[in-house]
């Protein structure tokens, strides 16, 4: 039996052609969606970043928040710059019949509600694509085993036909070599897919940790801008 890759795929029936087939095509589905998420994870970390670096001033001069709107637009990429923006545009909202600005715990609270939202909104778009990974890599270890059956069954059918040499040991291993090759490609589809998820997840981790830090200090930036305008006199 000839053992290259293409002296095996020779040799293999059609349900382990037809396996191998569709572990190929999972590992390509994989892989783009792959790409595809680190694309956008960098440059999600990175807009974040800059993002941050533009709010960090605004934030720590009390009454100047509203310089910070619009402020997201100019980071389209970064999902901490949606949350933060989502906060800062429900705080320029919150004015009086005379048209200044208000700040209580009503504003405060309908600020945080605003920016979960999006939070909310953000964390499934950064999720996507993810559950798929999931499933191909629970999966393709059983695919690759349902074509491990069907080789198996292959090489005892030709092991019980004296005409494709029944009885040999060769006829024996050269179908169980057939059957092995589906169950590693999909244990390698399967390894590839836990990897990259659990790199995409610890990747969501971190940039949630940085829309929750983010989030909370434009809430207390919001406070100190209600104690300022307080102490001011201001309503």
């Amino acid at each position: 039996m000839n053992f290259t890759v293409m002296g095996l795929w020779n040799e293999m029936g059609v349900v382990a052609r037809a396996v191998v087939i569709v572990l190929v095509a999972m590992s390509m589905y994989s892989l783009a969606i792959a790409v595809e998420r680190i694309v956008t994870f960098r440059r999600a970390r990175t807009a974040s970043a800059a993002f941050a670096r533009a709010l960090e001033p605004i934030l720590g001069r009390p009454g100047t928040l509203l310089a910070a709107q619009g402020l997201d637009q100019k980071f389209p990429g970064s999902p901490v710059a949606r949350v933060a923006g989502a906060g800062v545009a429900e705080f320029g909202k919150a004015t009086d019949a005379s048209g200044a600005s208000v700040v209580n715990y009503d504003i405060v609270d309908a600020v945080v509600r605003a920016m979960e939202r999006i939070r909310e909104r953000e964390l499934a778009n950064m999720k996507r694509g993810l559950p798929l990974l999931a499933t191909v890599a629970s999966s393709a270890p059983f695919v690759g085993l349902f074509g491990t059956v069907g080789g198996i069954i292959t090489a005892f059918q030709k092991l019980a036909d004296p005409t494709k040499g029944g009885g040999g040991i060769g006829t024996v291993s050269a179908g169980i070599a057939e059957a092995l090759v589906t169950t590693a490609v999909g244990l390698g589809v399967a390894i590839i897919a836990v990897w990259f998820y659990n790199f995409f997840n610890a990747r969501v981790d971190e940039l949630t940790v940085d829309m929750d830090e983010t989030a909370s200090e434009l809430a207390d930036a919001v406070i100190k801008d209600g104690r300022t305008k307080r102490a001011a006199g201001t309503p």
